[in-house]
């Protein structure tokens, strides 16, 4: 999760580029809110598997992170393949702003103190880096984006 937010984050600083050029012109929305967006395709019949293991760690993660303010709000989709290389889970996590990505030490360590009592929850480290193990066996990753919510103005 760690390598995540630190590639969003770099995703996010050469985001920020951008804004400069759109801001000036005479669009009809304002930027909103940002998401990470992962975009998975789970292993053939396992996708019922990947949700219910997603369910007893991720789920319960986001859930207090979004109790503690670290993110806004977060969101599973899954579907069907549209061809081979396909996803079929996305995961969508919603920040207030693009600074809410930014390092920060008092935010991480919200995060290491919600992710070190997950792993007192589950049964200490062993069994969460057990629980990553098979994670990577159930999915790939097919990427991840870094996407802002457009408003009507």
């Amino acid at each position: 999760m760690r390598t995540i937010q630190r590639t969003l984050t770099i995703l996010c600083l050469a985001a920020g580029l951008v804004p400069d050029a759109v801001a000036q012109s005479d669009s009809p929305f304002k930027e909103g809110t940002v998401y990470t967006v992962a975009m998975i395709r789970t292993e053939a019949n396992s996708q019922d598997d990947y949700l219910k293991l997603l369910s007893t760690y991720y789920v319960p993660l986001m859930t207090k992170a979004k109790e503690q303010g670290l993110i806004k709000g977060f969101t599973l989709l899954s579907g069907a393949f549209a061809n081979q290389e396909d996803f079929d889970v996305m995961m969508l996590v919603e920040y207030e702003s693009m600074a809410m990505m930014d390092p920060d030490v008092a935010r991480e360590a919200k995060w290491k103190a919600i992710r070190d009592g997950m792993d007192t929850s589950i049964g200490g480290k062993e069994k969460t880096d057990a629980m990553q193990t098979q994670f990577g066996g159930m999915r790939t990753y097919v990427g991840n984006k870094l996407m802002r919510k457009l408003e009507l103005k």
